[in-house]
């Protein structure tokens, strides 16, 4: 039997006797795939559930849902304020590093709102 892993197209083979009962040959494949599926990061299988999950959501509701997914995976709220993790809290480069110029830097700020309606965090 071969199924064809979601995440990364590779082909996942079972060897699965013909005789067999069809409730133990789906096990065998559901087993042979979760083995498969340890092959990828935690943020690989993460990135295709919320992909999965974000085909049922109205198109209108996708950039806050994005939002709050990635923010929870970056930090935590703690009494109502928004605080990244040690890790995420800091940054590598400058924005003059990374931008250039204040010019560049107020392009990119209006291009990165949060996609809220009515939102002014990144009003000019």
């Amino acid at each position: 039997m071969e199924n064809t892993c979601a995440i990364c197209g590779d082909v996942v083979r079972s060897e699965i006797a013909p005789h067999w009962h069809p409730t133990k040959q789906l096990r065998r494949a559901h087993r042979d795939m979760q083995t498969h599926m340890q092959t990828h990061s935690f943020a690989e299988v993460l990135r295709f559930e919320i992909r999965q999950d974000l085909e049922q959501v109205p198109e209108d509701e996708r950039p806050s849902i994005v939002r709050d997914v990635y923010r929870s995976l970056l930090g935590s709220t703690n009494d109502g304020v928004f605080e990244l993790g040690a890790e995420d809290a800091s940054s590598v480069y400058s924005v003059d590093e990374v931008l250039g110029d204040v010019a560049l830097y107020r392009l990119w700020r209006s291009h990165n709102a949060c996609g809220l309606p009515g939102c002014e965090q990144h009003a000019q």
